[in-house]
Formats: structure tokens, sequence, C-alpha cells
């Protein structure tokens, strides 16, 4: 699962790692505790093929809104994060993932460990980036990404991450992960006329291996409105309310949890 994550670099920086043109609609500024959200006014950077054919960074709502979506935003299921091995047979991720996949940016994401009243949040980066922790290079979750005609007549453009299982150092924190891609997959990826299957097999097999940097960071990072850079820094020993467990069995079920079927038909007659 993947409910928190950073984009801690500049929008020129964005640029230049994801060789990507300008196609948002109002500034872009960092931000360390980016959480989901289906509202106006929390759109966060996702990479697609523009208008020209060439990568485009754009705003979009980090919360799914399928294209045929007639109910209130309020009434959407959760669908900030794709399971990959469902992408296929669910209708809502199907259609997304033969034409609108996306490189969602980021530079680091967070889990949390403990119970209800005491969660210990546990910042994740890719362990070849250079720098102390907090300090990172961006890389790309894989995504899939939709746009929405409101009521109104508004374009609403969004997101989800693409999950999957966890590598034997995540799962002592999670059950999922979010789907990392390498650069060399980013073409196949946002190919809209390619075959995703063998890039969505390929991260998904890289993703067991790849190295992680792990760490606690402040509780205070727990409140999604709480946005600062202390979000991503380290904390002491003292400071961990809650430590990690075991890795998780490979027979265990995962708890992320599993979307509805949506049926467009259905949500038609309603």
């Amino acid at each position: 699962m993947c409910g928190r994550y950073t984009n801690e670099l500049e929008f020129s920086q964005l640029k230049l790692a994801f060789e990507a043109v300008d196609e948002t609609f109002r500034p872009w500024t960092p931000t360390f505790n980016i959480a989901p959200s289906a509202g106006a006014g929390h759109e966060q950077l996702y990479v697609t093929l523009g208008n020209s054919g060439e990568r485009a960074l754009r705003l979009g709502r980090f919360w799914f809104i399928p294209a045929w979506w007639n109910k209130p935003l309020s009434n959407l299921p959760t669908l900030f994060n794709a399971r990959a091995e469902e992408l296929a047979q669910k209708k809502t991720w199907r259609p997304a993932l033969a034409s609108s996949r996306c490189l969602v940016p980021a530079t680091g994401w967070r889990e949390f460990v403990g119970n209800a009243r005491r969660k210990q949040p546990y910042h994740f980066q890719l362990e070849q980036d250079a720098g102390p922790p907090g300090a990172s290079s961006p890389f790309a979750f894989a995504g899939l990404s939709s746009a929405w005609r409101s009521p109104e007549g508004e374009l609403v453009e969004s997101f989800a991450i693409i999950t999957t299982a966890p590598s034997e150092q995540a799962a002592r924190y999670h059950d999922r992960m979010p789907l990392i891609l390498s650069p060399e997959l980013y073409p196949a990826w946002l190919d809209r006329k390619g075959d995703p299957t063998a890039c969505l097999n390929q991260a998904t097999e890289q993703a067991t291996t790849r190295p992680l940097r792990i760490y606690p960071t402040s509780t205070a990072g727990n409140n999604t409105r709480f946005e600062d850079r202390s979000v991503i820094e380290p904390i002491s020993a003292e400071r961990v309310v809650a430590a990690p467990g075991p890795p998780a069995e490979a027979t265990s079920h995962p708890t992320q949890l599993n979307l509805p079927l949506l049926r467009p038909e259905a949500t038609k007659r309603s």
C-alpha cells in the first residue's frame, strides 16, 4: 500500500529528470507529506505522454476517478492504490492499463507501524541514492491515470499508484509496497500502443530485490494536514513509538483492501 509519499525536488529538477515538458495548470511546489485526496486543490504531479507525443508533467488528484463515474466524489471507494495482480481483471483498472499508464514522481514514501493510537511512520528511499537520509533523487512509481468530466463540465485528471507484494526488506513494515519503475522501463510503460504485460512483470521482479533505505521519522507526519520537511528527517531510537515486526510470511493474506468490482452499468442505474 502507498498512502503517503514525498516529492521534495524543485519542478525544474523534475522536468530534467523525466525529460518532460510542463502541462500543469498551476504552480507546484515540493511536498513532503502527500496524502490521498479526490478533492480539488490537492493535485500532485504525474508524467504521461503529452499532446505532441512527448513526456509531460501534469497535475492530478491522488485518488483515481473512473471516467464513467456519475456519483458524488464523496462516494468513491478507495481508489488511490491499484494492485498489480488485479489490473487486467478489474473493470476499474483495465481501460487505464490499456491506454492511460503514467509515472508518479517521488523521492520517498512512508508506511506506519503500530496500533491506531501509536503509529510510527517509517520513511522509505532507494538505497542507491547518495547523501544523508532525507535527501533523495527522484524515481517513479508505476501509475494509472484517468480523465473524468464533472457534472459541471470540468475536466478532472486523477491517478492511482500501483502496488505489489513487498520485498523481504519491506515486508517487516507492510504487506504491500508501491511498484517502482526503473528508468529503462519508462518508454514501454508510457507507450499507449504497447502491451504493458512484460514491463509490469519485469518491474515486479525487480521490486523483490531492490535495496531500500528505511528509517523512523516524526509522528507529526501522521497528520495529513502537517506539511514540513521534518516529516522525512530521521529520529532517534528513544523517540520511536513502535518497531517493525518480523518479515511477513509468503502465505499471509494482504491487508490492503480489495477493491469492489465496479461496474459502469451499475452506477448508471443509480
